[in-house]
């Protein structure tokens, strides 16, 4: 600021406007763009690693705020100085005396410098006032006023919440939906009845007896519909591993209905519209007296006792249902599948086009399982639990246990507007498969896909549905082929080591609990639901897209609520003094070294006077005034410099004090 204007030796009160607007203007911004980060980032924050749309990238405006809380920190300094200049003309807001103006130099409330000084003046203060000695309790304050108080303990809560809103956020890696189109790997309307009923039993089958979490491939995953609630990519095998956790509690499971909806195989995520697989399924555990609609079971306490195979099998492949006796690894089981489904029918699958006014498909699907402990083996836990179970249904001698699972089906075939982000589907339209009569098939393999509750039936029976003759696992041959062992396999039942004589050691896999059998049923409902759109003709574009790289900001070690009432605060600390002086005229635009040295030389006669180095301890500056006014105020012309007389904005001031 230059005092003396170059053309003249006179000069008028001035307004700063462009300085008092932007003092008032950036508190406002800053605190405005902090509070963007917070409620446009870490209040929207990518769901399953997906970002929503937002205008500005997540990197720029992360850095965007660590260098704005570089210059932040200078300019705050800069305008609080501008708001002392105009404070320091006020009466009510200037120092008492010139020793507390001296605590204004160089902005020392803006340093910590300034605020060690304070502290050890206030340390003084406190032990004089405490201290025995009389003439110690009469010292006086020699620290600074109000004004400068203000001052620093504005700058302090600047200075402290900066730091701390870099710590309220982290930058991080996300995805973002994008508008190219992924590659499909699997059948869509037009290829699901290439294959055949074989070929997506025998993948559900074989992915089953793996004991895996049931889910397709990653990263394919069932979608849930709206409206469900923590939905993973794991969403299938959640809700049936919660099931069954429910049924082996006191009370079993009351919700047990579970839709997905199966769409292609992709090589990436993506969102879209897609075609897909919908199905829904309830399955739980029953007693053989009751629960049960397909299989009559209610006489058979003992398990059904056939030695002649021809009459056993007389019929299977035809027929849905199924009965299949064995024994191995010290069980001896015997098992009855239904389905409530034709099998005996040719032709194009039961989605095909042709057959489009039944759908959507609703059925059900059963099984009975007989199960007692091979002579010379010892009941493991499960088999000892369920001889209290009051769905288990004894033989009279109490060696053989029975009971059975029922379980609800619905499926459908169409398109469906997938959600990545949520992992959920929505607007399902009923879209039939496409007839498919122009192409080569295995022998014994109809062409076409059968019902859902159909594949799981022959996934457990190993039967060829359509064509009459034996299943592919046979009584005696392979006691690792039935559906017995596969639920076991499924459910994490693996044969242990069991100690049989004095020397003798043999495997003996767990007997299988009407809670295990429900969530090996169900699984293999998921695997075959996958097994729908897993395999056959793909590598094409429809109209699902993928997901490319994006960046994101998360919440970090601090909240962000702290920070941002700290920045409120700091704003309205800030602003409404800004306010109060935004039209006022004063004879600077801030208190600088140039400023100071003409003060002193004004009160050069009161500077000889002056004993102490430290001029805050000096007795001379407590006689002076602090308030920068008119000096002379009597006079034709008024000279500004520290006076107890407020300097007026319609004078004309001089820049040569007149004696």
């Amino acid at each position: 600021t230059n005092l003396i204007d170059p053309k003249t030796d006179h000069y008028r009160l001035q307004r700063y406007y462009a300085r008092s607007l932007l003092n008032t203007l950036l508190p406002l911004l800053a605190t405005g763009w902090y509070a963007f980060i917070v409620f446009g980032y870490l209040l929207q924050p990518s769901v399953n690693g997906i970002v929503p749309k937002r205008p500005v990238d997540a990197n720029v405006v992360f850095f965007s705020w660590l260098i704005l809380s570089i210059f932040l920190l200078d300019w705050a300094k800069s305008g609080l100085a501008g708001f002392e200049a105009a404070a320091l003309m006020k009466p009510r807001l200037a120092p008492s005396n010139a020793m507390q103006l001296m605590w204004h130099l160089d902005s020392a409330w803006g340093t910590l410098s300034g605020w060690r000084k304070v502290l050890e003046s206030l340390h003084r203060f406190i032990k004089a006032k405490m201290h025995r000695n009389q003439d110690l309790q009469d010292a006086a304050w020699r620290g600074p006023g109000l004004l400068w108080w203000y001052l620093a303990a504005n700058g302090l809560l600047l200075y402290v919440t900066l730091p701390l809103s870099g710590l309220t956020m982290n930058p991080s890696d996300a995805l973002r939906l994008s508008s190219r189109k992924v590659s499909v790997l699997g059948v869509n309307e037009t290829t699901f009845n290439v294959r055949t009923n074989a070929a997506v039993s025998q993948l559900a089958r074989d992915n089953w007896r793996t004991g895996h979490s049931t889910t397709p491939p990653t990263p394919t995953i069932f979608y849930a519909p709206q409206g469900a609630k923590n939905v993973s990519s794991t969403y299938f095998e959640d809700f049936v591993q919660d099931v069954y956790q429910q049924d082996l509690s006191a009370q079993a499971a009351t919700f047990r209905n579970i839709t997905i909806f199966a769409g292609p195989p992709v090589a990436e995520r993506a969102y879209g519209k897609a075609w897909g697989f919908l199905s829904t399924v309830e399955c739980s555990p029953t007693g053989l007296s009751r629960g049960l609609e397909l299989i009559n079971a209610s006489k058979y306490t003992q398990r059904p006792d056939y030695t002649d195979l021809d009459i056993m099998f007389r019929g299977a492949g035809l027929n849905p249902v199924f009965y299949f006796p064995d024994e191995g690894y010290g069980v001896n089981f015997s098992y009855v599948v239904a389905s409530d489904r034709d099998i005996d029918g040719v032709g194009n699958g039961e989605y095909s086009n042709a057959t489009h006014n039944r759908l959507p498909i609703r059925g059900s699907f059963e099984m009975v399982l007989w199960q007692s402990i091979s002579e010379g083996y010892q009941p493991d836990d499960g088999f000892t639990k369920m001889m209290n179970n009051p769905l288990v249904a004894r033989s009279d001698n109490g060696s053989t246990l029975g009971f059975g699972v029922r379980c609800t089906v619905e499926s459908d075939v169409g398109t469906a507007s997938l959600d990545a982000a949520k992992r959920m589907y929505s607007g399902f339209e009923q879209v039939p498969a496409v007839e498919n009569t122009n192409f080569q098939v295995a022998i014994f393999s109809y062409p076409g896909v059968f019902a859902i509750q159909s594949i799981v039936f022959q996934a457990l029976s190993t039967v060829q549905l359509g064509y009459m003759g034996p299943p592919s696992c046979m009584p005696g041959a392979d006691t690792t082929c039935n559906a017995f062992y596969g639920a076991n396999l499924a459910t994490g039942g693996v044969p242990r080591v069991v100690q049989m004589a004095a020397t003798d050691l043999a495997l003996q896999v767990p007997t299988i609990t009407p809670e295990r059998l429900t969530l090996a049923i169900y699984k293999l409902f998921g695997e075959a639901a996958a097994g729908m759109m897993a395999i056959g003709p793909g590598n094409w574009t429809g109209e699902l897209k993928g997901l490319d790289p994006a960046s994101d900001i998360v919440p970090y070690l601090i909240p962000w609520q702290l920070v941002l009432v700290l920045l409120c605060l700091w704003t309205v600390l800030t602003v409404i003094p800004q306010l109060y002086v935004f039209r006022e005229q004063r004879w600077s635009s801030r208190l600088t070294a140039a400023e100071m040295f003409r003060f002193g030389a004004e009160i050069q006669d009161s500077a000889r006077h002056l004993r102490s180095r430290d001029l805050r301890e000096n007795d001379v500056l407590r006689k002076m005034p602090g308030m920068v006014g008119d000096v002379a105020p009597g006079a034709e012309k008024g000279f500004v410099g520290l006076s107890s007389v407020p300097a007026r904005s319609d004078r004309v001031y001089t820049n040569i004090k007149e004696d």
